[in-house]
């Protein structure tokens, strides 16, 4: 398979979904706020690898949940491959242990933990619960 392919994005922001880099985040001791204007305070962020079959298998969901909530509950994507943007760091900074991961940005911008199972009627509910 062609190396190229499996490092290619799988999103973007003519998906609904805007590729996030390492400098799109503020990043303070333990805590890591978003620094985008895509974002409204609120949102899912996603870090995957293109390579990664769960990722791939969750992307077209992914896609229309945002594409169904793009300006009350927008969500992005950290491609943690992405060693050109440094996203690796990112990736570490935000304690990513598997992927695909799934964090939240609360009302005041900071990625917190999403506990639940990564699927779409967890998303939606989840987006529900917190408008």
């Amino acid at each position: 398979m062609n190396k190229n392919i499996l490092n290619k994005n799988i999103y973007g922001i003519e998906k609904g979904i805007i590729e996030l880099k390492y400098k799109d985040f503020i990043i303070n001791k333990n805590k890591i706020k978003i620094n985008n204007d895509f974002f409204n305070n609120k949102g899912f962020i996603i870090f995957y690898a293109p390579w990664c079959k769960h990722c791939q298998d969750i992307s077209t969901d992914l896609i229309n949940l945002s594409n169904d909530n793009l300006y009350i509950f927008p969500i992005g994507a950290v491609n943690i491959e992405d060693i050109k943007n440094e996203n690796h760091l990112l990736s570490k900074k935000a304690k990513i242990k598997q992927i695909p991961t799934i964090k939240y940005i609360n009302s005041k911008g900071y990625l917190l933990d999403y506990n639940y199972d990564i699927n779409i009627d967890n998303l939606k509910y989840f987006i529900n619960m917190n408008l």
